[in-house]
């Protein structure tokens, strides 16, 4: 009997044996090589590389079993069985693909290299046992089962080992550390199964052979044919490791160069990108290294859940298994070194990266864009000037604050502050020094409230409060009247004293509102009642204001419907010469011819009129008219037309004043404009202009209730005027107070001396004109001489003679 151990271990070519561990190794390392390609190549093609790398092993075992079996019985004559020497390479092909095939299931790493393994190992035993099979001896063949069972286990034992190291197969030196466990599988499966066959030699002896040639009776295959298969296989190995090789320094190369572009387009982009395979971070760009604060290094094989918040690795892992089809951006948080919570836009994209399915991930740092985002929506909800909540923040937060009132059954105050004489505080100060103004104010009244009351601005010198009522009424009381003595405190800059003032309207949700409009809406018109009745206080509102509120509606939609149905008209009041008692001129007076209403005087819808805005188009309506109708009055005559302040600082006047008076035919030295000091207070530069264009048209100009302003002295200084007008207050008191004659008096006598008209108004007794008379006034006018009337049939309307008194000239003191 002849053991094959003794044959390995004393008979034995050692060429051969090192020719087929070579055959092993290249075939091995080719495998590899086509498997890692497998790996970073698309689905569809990934098989056929896996079929590939299948068959090159299945070759390469099969030649290191027959290239052995030629080594260890050079001496004896064997025959091989040609469908069995052909199935045994099929089964290692088939079981090597089995095995790659097991080692892509979708289980653990650990289940499929176990799975992998001993697909392999056991592929590797049956090609031996069907190679084993296949051979022709002269005599009895037998196995020792143990031993054989032994090879097994060594060499599935190898093949787990091998797949479970094969994860990294791009590198060199691991994929050489896995063909040597591969190689060591097939040597240990041959060499130990070999060993545990024996032989029993028949009457021949060694040496002897039936037919004496290399081919046996029964058509086996000898040794001479077998070596030539075994070459021939052999080199197929060869050949396909060398184009194996060369097509992976091909691939190699061109991903490499791939690789470098992509890095380069990458490392000149401003967001973060990120390639990852099943979460394995394969490549960072520059600007993910600056975004979390650490080297590309530190990032690469790290997982890609762990760059985020925990809250926000829910919405990443939706990201990355998303599938080939891109889905829109996620807005997420990723931490960075320093711990911080950076906001990102997180989007993507599957990608075959270097033949590999991959993931791209774009991060975009939205810190920049979320503060953006928070200034403008500040900006949006707040006051530029003094930084209060305005309208918009102001309507969001009674939305919350009315939604509370109404789930614990409790009151909520609106207080609507509004600022008195503000505008002469902005011409005394500036804009710069109303500004700063304002900001003070707005400070004054933050300090006044708690934390959880809403203090917004909602005009040039509106603010309004929002505060929960804790008790009663009495608290919103108390706080109004701590804002108003805050806001009257003296405010001061370059030495300019301003004594602010304002006025408080207070509405009280739900007693006086249901609603938030209709809550701004009392508020509001308790304010007007408070500026109408005592400027400077504060004034809750009360239902019976919804009919004033109701009727200042009524009469300024009836005031809009007048002007365009012609119902306004003009009324002329007489001036006299004091010397002569000549009518020298009328002052057009406006009076409203109401449907419903009757006769409307001018006290009663003017100040409507301005506070509108209407009183431009009436006041232009006055000066055309009173033009016209001048005109068919005696040269003599003059038509004097009172203009508010508002109409005066219209930058057309003088220009509609010049059409006026082309149109009409009216010379300009018979038209007199009227105006007040309230005129003059404010925009002195353009009052100023607007006078020297009226004037250089030939146009006369009177100051109207002269005296009664502070500052009256100094106009006449400053502007030209051609006539001033005694304020009917003085003239009412002569006779009763010796202040008064002086006063009149004086006035006479400044503007004589300034070369002025003078004229006294309001004269109504006897008594009043004398006076004048006797203090050399020019001009006068009153109920006593002349009320204002229409024009009767294009004439001026004339003094009754019944009512016309004598002008006497002494001195009535």
């Amino acid at each position: 009997m002849m053991r094959v151990v003794g044959c390995i271990t004393n008979q034995h070519d050692p060429r051969l044996l090192v020719l087929a561990a070579c055959i092993c190794l290249l075939a091995c390392f080719t495998t590899l090589t086509l498997v890692a390609r497998a790996e970073r190549s698309r689905a569809d093609r990934s098989l056929a590389w896996l079929a590939a790398a299948a068959a090159v092993f299945g070759c390469g075992v099969w030649s290191l079993h027959f290239v052995a079996m030629l080594a260890f019985m050079p001496g004896l004559e064997i025959d091989y069985r040609p469908g069995l020497t052909l199935l045994s390479i099929l089964v290692a092909t088939c079981g090597t693909l089995l095995a790659l095939l097991c080692s892509r299931l979708p289980l653990s790493r650990a289940a499929r290299c176990a799975l992998a393994g001993a697909a392999l190992g056991a592929s590797v035993a049956a090609m031996h046992a069907v190679g084993v099979a296949a051979m022709e001896v002269p005599g009895t063949l037998s196995i020792d089962r143990p031993q054989l069972a032994w090879s097994l286990c060594v060499g599935i034992v190898l093949a787990v080992i091998a797949f479970l190291r094969s994860d990294r197969l791009s590198g060199m030196r691991r994929r050489l550390e896995v063909s040597g466990w591969l190689a060591a599988c097939v040597l240990g499966v041959h060499f130990i199964g070999m060993s545990a066959l024996s032989i029993t030699l028949g009457a021949g002896g060694i040496g002897t052979n039936p037919t004496g040639s290399g081919l046996s009776a029964q058509g086996g295959l000898g040794y001479g044919m077998l070596a030539t298969g075994v070459g021939a296989v052999s080199l197929v190995v060869l050949v396909t490791s060398l184009a194996a090789t060369l097509m992976e320094q091909h691939l190699s190369d061109r991903t490499m160069l791939e690789l470098q572009r992509l890095r380069l387009l990458s490392s000149i982009s401003r967001e973060v990108m990120i390639i990852h395979q099943d979460g394995l971070i394969l490549e960072v760009n520059a600007a993910g290294a600056t975004l979390f604060g650490e080297p590309v290094e530190a990032l690469l094989g790290r997982q890609f859940l762990d760059l985020f918040s925990v809250g926000s690795r829910p919405g990443a892992y939706a990201q990355m298994t998303h599938g080939s089809e891109p889905q829109a951006p996620a807005k997420l948080e990723v931490r960075v070194r320093s711990g911080r919570i950076v906001p990102v836009e997180v989007a993507c994209r599957a990608i075959d990266f270097i033949g590999r399915p991959a993931t791209a991930v774009a991060l975009v740092d939205q810190s920049e864009r979320r503060r953006d985002a928070e200034t403008i929506r500040h900006l949006a909800q707040h006051d530029a000037l003094t930084g209060l909540p305005n309208r918009l923040l102001l309507h969001e937060r009674m939305i919350h604050m009315l939604a509370s009132s109404d789930a614990q059954q409790t009151s909520v105050a609106l207080l609507h502050v509004d600022l008195d004489r503000f505008k002469t505080c902005n011409d005394l100060l500036g804009d710069h020094g109303a500004d700063l103004l304002l900001g003070e104010l707005a400070a004054r009244l933050t300090a006044e409230l708690r934390a959880s009351d809403t203090l917004a601005r909602i005009g040039g010198d509106e603010f309004v409060i929002l505060c929960a009522v804790q008790e009663d009424a009495r608290q919103v009381a108390a706080l109004a009247g701590r804002l108003l003595q805050a806001l009257g405190q003296p405010f001061e800059l370059d030495g300019i004293r301003i004594e602010p003032a304002a006025s408080i309207g207070i509405a009280l949700y739900p007693d006086d509102a249901t609603g938030q409009a209709a809550l701004l809406r009392a508020a509001g018109t308790a304010l007007r009642e408070a500026k109408r009745e005592t400027p400077g206080s504060f004034r809750f509102f009360e239902r019976g204001m919804d009919q004033v509120l109701h009727e200042r509606v009524e009469l300024e939609h009836d005031l809009r419907l007048a002007i365009e149905n012609d119902e306004l008209e003009l009324h002329y009041q007489p001036l006299f010469s004091c010397s002569s008692g000549v009518i020298e001129g009328y002052e057009a007076l406006i009076r409203w011819r109401h449907p419903r209403r009757g006769m409307v005087m001018p006290i009663d819808f003017i100040p409507l009129a301005e506070q509108t805005g209407l009183i431009v188009p009436i006041g232009e309506w006055a000066v055309r008219t009173a033009c016209i109708e001048a005109s068919k009055w005696p040269a003599r005559q003059s038509i004097a037309v009172n203009v508010s302040p508002l109409q005066f600082r219209q930058s057309n006047l003088p220009l509609m004043v010049a059409d006026a008076l082309l149109s009409s035919g009216l010379p300009a030295h018979r038209l007199e404009i009227e105006i007040t000091e309230g005129v003059l207070i404010t925009d002195t530069d353009d009052a100023i202009r607007t006078l020297s264009a009226l004037r250089a048209q030939g146009v006369r100009v009177s100051l109207d209730d002269f005296g009664t302003g502070y500052s009256s002295l100094s106009y006449l200084s400053s502007f030209a005027v051609d006539k001033i007008k005694i304020d009917r207050s003085f003239v009412r008191t002569l006779g009763q107070n010796e202040g008064a004659g002086l006063l009149v008096r004086t006035i006479i006598e400044l503007g004589h001396h300034l070369g002025l008209t003078v004229v006294a108004e309001g004269v109504e007794t006897p008594q009043q004109l004398a006076m004048i008379q006797g203090k050399g006034c020019d001009q006068v006018q009153g109920y006593l001489l002349g009320r204002p009337t229409r024009l009767e049939q294009g004439e001026p309307p004339q003094r009754p003679s019944e009512r016309q008194p004598e002008l006497q000239s002494e001195d009535a003191d």
